[in-house]
């Protein structure tokens, strides 16, 4: 039998279920090694609808088990990291009494061409939804949810939808996920934490190149920060998402691991973020689950205190993921669903601050003539029988089960190098967890450290609410590290974050780029009063970091720009605030 303190296993894949993996490998003593060609939850992770959720419409494709384990999880997670995860009341809109009973019936046992044919232009109605929610609550039974209720529209404090088109609705709980891309930079934390106090090795490599040889060894490159090492790993695990035949076509040349069947299918989803007042007060602070003109499922969520998340389509794409970008025909088509709910509102084009687009990493069937819609969530964990070495790959999952997910893989893996199952994280919470303290008592403390290192006390409450909002818990340690104590003080321009944060996320979180800072640990990019003003701050923090030559920050500024508009279709104004103010935008402190 393999000794653990000699196994390492190799992860590929930086997501959120790859974190998870590692996360749960390193509670069983095993060292492991986490590589990425581009940055953490740089792919699907943040590409999502950013729900922690149970997956209502699961149930009408017979996915009973997976809703089961979606709601187990999703309760689990809220208890687990409320800092990040929290509860949603749901406003599901229904047309009329009967509609979508046989459809449901149909596509139950499998029949998607006759439900298609049944489904009729009235959607679901009361009594189709009414059972469903049912089911939802007995699934979720025992957890101290609130039941659903099923009621007539137009009641006070409820979301302002049609309620000449939609009489009734469905009210029932989720849960929402604002930043999936800190959720998974927090896995990485833990792992850390949990191999630093075993004494086994841990290691995230992220911008890395990687090659793996006949001869057993495989070769990570080197990236801007650091140099290129070599492993002979035990085990490797494909957790690549979307890229995961691409990556084994890649890694593996000529191999038999990468001569194998084609197992991804995936769906391009696009997402619009929208900055319109009217729609934000019409939410009610609720998210709306509801069917667009051709009976596809769409969210209306709230995002932040100004903003609200559109998603999603589903459009089969089979090119490179990284390619995958919003058209006007969704951002179209996603508009015109977010109008019939709320005709009054007068949604427009120019409401679209920024969009997303990425590609669902969901397993390939040959001659599906299933709806995308239709194609299961359920993870898939495939072995390769003819690799050289023990080589797995993770097929489809969900943000709800990631943890889940990887303690299935764990065991499995485990099992495969001869090593037992140490421990779980059925109930272990995240790093800022806020554990043994309430959320006030840790933006208090924060508030009070902010005032200390110099912020202005007008701003020091908005500031530590937006800090612990990203952080949680361990916010507390930006204003306590820092090299220049004389600047722990000083604001990014605008967008109410402490410039001390910058650093905080190169030392204990992997960032090493500008985009890495933007997009996947501040979550600036998404900020409703983000100028160039503010991203020169951060890169300038990037450079006192060391991490960015001096002479490359206005470079760094111009690139991120050009990539916010051209992926994102966000256009990066002049700052209109002036210098250090907090612009008071709560992000990330939730409802």
């Amino acid at each position: 039998m393999t000794m653990a303190a000699e196994t390492t296993i190799v992860v590929l894949g930086a997501g959120i279920n790859g974190a998870a993996i590692a996360r749960e490998l390193t509670l069983s003593g095993v060292g492991v090694i986490v590589v990425d060609g581009d940055d953490i939850a740089a792919g699907a992770t943040a590409w999502s609808t950013r729900l922690i959720h149970g997956g209502l419409r699961y149930l009408e494709y017979g996915e009973i088990g997976l809703v089961g384990e979606s709601l187990a999880e999703r309760n689990r997670l809220v208890r687990l990291a409320p800092h990040l995860v929290r509860r949603l009341p749901f406003y599901l809109p229904v047309q009329g009494r009967w509609g979508g009973l046989w459809a449901a019936a149909a596509r139950l046992v499998g029949c998607e061409s006759l439900a298609r044919a049944w489904q009729g232009r009235h959607g679901r109605g009361s009594w189709t939804v009414g059972i469903g929610l049912s089911l939802y609550d007995l699934l979720a039974a025992g957890a101290g949810w609130p039941r659903h209720r099923m009621v007539r529209a137009g009641r006070a404090g409820m979301p302002r939808i049609d309620d000449r088109a939609f009489p009734f609705a469905g009210l029932y709980d989720d849960a929402q996920l604002l930043f999936p891309e800190r959720f998974t930079v927090e896995l990485l934390v833990d792992a850390r934490e949990i191999a630093a106090a075993a004494g086994t090795r841990f290691e995230v490599a992220t911008h890395r190149e990687v090659q793996f040889g006949h001869d057993g060894v495989l070769r990570v490159g080197p990236s801007a920060a650091s140099g290129p090492f070599e492993v002979r790993p035990d085990a490797i695990i494909n957790a690549t998402g979307a890229w995961v035949d691409r990556t084994l076509a890649a890694l593996f040349r000529g191999d038999a691991a990468a001569s194998g069947r084609r197992l991804m299918g995936g769906t391009k989803g696009s997402h619009l973020v929208v900055r319109c007042p009217s729609l934000r007060a019409a939410l009610a602070d609720y998210g709306v689950y509801a069917e667009a003109a051709d009976g596809r499922p769409v969210f209306v969520l709230p995002f932040g205190s100004e903003l609200v998340l559109v998603g999603t389509t589903d459009i089969p794409f089979s090119g490179d993921p990284a390619e995958a970008r919003t058209d006007e025909a969704e951002i179209g088509y996603l508009l015109a669903a977010v109008t019939r709910l709320f005709p009054t509102v007068a949604l427009r084009r120019d409401h679209v601050q920024q969009h997303y687009c990425g590609v669902r990493p969901l397993p390939f069937v040959s001659g599906d003539t299933r709806s995308p819609a239709g194609v299961t969530r359920r993870h898939l964990l495939v072995r390769h029988d003819d690799a050289s070495l023990p080589l797995w790959s993770i097929v489809g999952g969900k943000l709800t089960t990631c943890r889940s997910l990887a303690e299935t893989v764990a065991a499995t893996v485990l099992t495969a190098v001869g090593l037992p199952v140490r421990g779980t994280s059925r109930e272990r919470p995240l790093p800022g967890a806020c554990a043994g303290a309430s959320r006030d008592t840790v933006v208090s403390a924060c508030r009070n450290l902010a005032e200390q290192a110099g912020v202005p006390r007008a701003d020091a409450g908005t500031v530590a609410e937006q800090t612990v909002g990203l952080f949680g818990s361990r916010a507390a340690a930006i204003w306590q590290g820092g090299r220049d104590p004389a600047a722990l003080g000083d604001l990014i321009r605008g967008v109410g974050l402490p410039r001390a944060a910058v650093g905080f996320c190169v030392r204990e979180e992997w960032a090493t780029s500008l985009d890495d800072l933007m997009e996947r640990r501040l979550m600036l990019s998404f900020h409703e009063r983000l100028s160039r003003e503010s991203i020169a701050d951060v890169a300038e923090s990037l450079a006192a970091a060391g991490v960015l030559p001096s002479d490359r920050v206005a470079a760094a500024v111009d690139g991120c720009v050009a990539r916010l508009e051209e992926r994102y279709g966000r256009r990066v104004p002049r700052a209109s605030d002036g210098p250090g103010s907090a612009g008071g935008t709560n992000q990330g402190g939730g409802r």
